[in-house]
């Protein structure tokens, strides 16, 4: 030590000094905090003997051939080692070496770094990334349940064997019975626990207070807690994770304070996603619920226009042929016929309200199927199918959109009738795209319809026409609902009428378009509001 005064002091890391025979020949003081040797103890002793590669031999090579030719040479990374300390531990260590001359003799400067609190924080954090990791994965696993009770399963598993907790339970919540009913657990915790206890609001528990407020609750020792719900338990440290108004989940442990905080974090993080998942299978089964619902509904509607069909068309269609004989039978006796007009006029219109509710019955509320189409070319094949008399179609920007066609179809031929209908048989009727892109419009220069009326005229029954039946914008309004569209009643640029369909999806222009070939033979209601 006298010998290299200016290479040891000052140095913070453990230092020797080791001389052309691997022999150690001085050390300063914090290599007793190292190797548990005092500086005294470790001079004189074989440098190599002091340490070891636990990976292998390449470390230990290395250090050997360093040691017997210690010429000046680059070495890319120290050495990463174990030291072997005087109480036979063992301690992981980095070591850093580098050559000197002093009075003619090569010497090796050994630097001695205690890695082990290191080494600890990578551990640890490799194990966080690993449970992190399967989190990811056990949450995308348990996203594709549908089932609340194989969710749990599934759940307590990943807490036995990722957390590496293996006892755990869960308990759900019994809305009718208002208690916290045990459903799934692991093999430890049936070992330990036996028989697990429902929890509720009569008794008094750590369990069912957490789930009434709903945060988490760590007992590091359960014998520590006068209110534990059983005495005898040899469970020592308890976390209770509430999983909303579902339930919750028990990890428990026979050692007092064996969670720490990384622990605490990912438990907490798991129970919200098990949560998450609880939620979302919720809604899915009140959705499939509703469909049910709906489906029953659609069927009664179904039926409800069979029977309109059957049981007031027949009627109609005998009512309709007896008066075109009565009306025959006054014109030969040349009586007059204004009577005979009022009672075909109202034929007409239950006829046309006949129609109306089947079609509103029939089409349902939502599309299956779409394809695309020209707006162009189904405006003037609506148009041909219409009665318009005197009027005229002006066909603007074409629009290239998917839709059902038929649907779209009975909306058009609704909208012109009741262009010709409300505005008169002369009427102007332009069908175009928005200017933004987003849809399409169809409007008149007719009257238009006065702001006090605006408000209800998409409702059923609701029209401005005393012979109408109050259903055409009414099955309007339903066919855009059904596309995911939007229609608004404004006032056109000319004084009428302009109904704007909006969120509408085109397509390019290059697409092959369903609506280029005509059918004609396709027309639906053509009813005027």
């Amino acid at each position: 030590m006298e010998r290299f005064p200016e290479a040891l002091d000052g140095i913070p890391d453990a230092v020797v000094i080791v001389d052309s025979d691997g022999v150690v020949r001085a050390g300063n003081e914090r290599v007793e905090e190292i190797l548990g040797y005092t500086p005294m103890e470790v001079e004189g002793t074989h440098f190599e003997t002091l340490l070891y590669d636990p990976h292998g031999d390449a470390a230990g090579e290395e250090l050997h051939r360093y040691v017997v030719d210690p010429e000046p040479r680059s070495m890319a990374a120290s050495l990463d080692l174990c030291a072997r300390r005087a109480d036979g531990t063992e301690v992981p260590v980095t070591l850093s070496l580098g050559p000197f001359e002093h009075d003619g003799e090569t010497y090796l400067v050994a630097t001695i770094v205690d890695v082990r609190e290191e080494r600890a924080e990578q551990a640890e954090l490799h194990r966080r990334t690993r449970t992190l990791e399967a989190l990811h994965e056990a949450t995308q696993d348990l996203l594709k349940t549908t089932d609340r009770e194989f969710a749990a399963e599934a759940a307590v598993e990943y807490v036995e064997e990722v957390l590496g907790h293996p006892i755990a339970a869960i308990w759900l919540y019994d809305e009718d019975r208002d208690i916290l009913d045990p459903i799934v657990w692991t093999d430890a915790a049936d070992d330990l626990v036996g028989d697990h206890p429902t929890f509720g609001p009569d008794a008094s528990s750590i369990s069912w207070e957490a789930f009434e407020s709903g945060d988490p609750v760590y007992v590091s020792d359960t014998h520590a807690d006068t209110e534990r719900h059983n005495p005898d338990s040899t469970i020592r440290s308890e976390l209770i994770l509430p999983l909303g108004r579902y339930g919750l989940i028990n990890v428990g442990d026979t050692d007092p304070d064996a969670f720490d905080e990384s622990d605490l974090a990912v438990a907490r993080l798991w129970a919200a996603t098990v949560t998450m998942v609880f939620v979302r299978i919720e809604r899915e089964r009140q959705l499939r619920v509703r469909e049910q619902e709906i489906a029953r509904e659609r069927d009664r509607l179904e039926e409800f226009a069979s029977l309109v069909s059957h049981d007031l068309r027949s009627p109609l269609n005998v009512a309709t042929g007896n008066l075109d004989l009565i009306r025959e039978r006054f014109r030969e006796q040349h009586e007059d016929l204004a009577e005979i007009d009022t009672v075909a006029r109202s034929l007409d219109r239950m006829e046309a309200l006949v129609e109306d509710m089947l079609t509103l019955a029939r089409q349902g509320s939502a599309i299956d199927e779409t394809e695309a189409v020209s707006l162009a070319t189904l405006a003037e094949e609506c148009w041909d199918s219409v009665d318009t008399a005197a009027a005229d179609l002006v066909v603007g920007d074409d629009l290239r959109l998917r839709a059902d066609r038929s649907r779209l179809r009975q909306a058009l031929e609704n909208l012109f009738a009741n262009a010709v209908a409300h505005a008169g048989e002369s009427v102007h009727v332009k069908v175009g795209s928005l200017a933004d892109g987003d849809g399409f419009y169809v409007e008149d220069d007719g009257p238009g319809i006065s702001g006090d009326r605006r408000d209800g005229v998409f409702n059923a029954g609701v029209s401005t026409d005393p012979e109408g039946t109050g259903f055409g914008l009414k099955i309007v309004a339903e066919v855009a609902d059904a596309h995911g569209w939007t229609v608004a009643l404004v006032d056109a640029e000319g004084g009428g009428a302009r109904f704007e369909f909006r969120g509408v999806e085109t397509v390019d222009a290059d697409s092959e378009v369903g609506a280029e070939s005509p059918d004609l033979g396709d027309s639906d209601s053509n009813t005027d509001n």
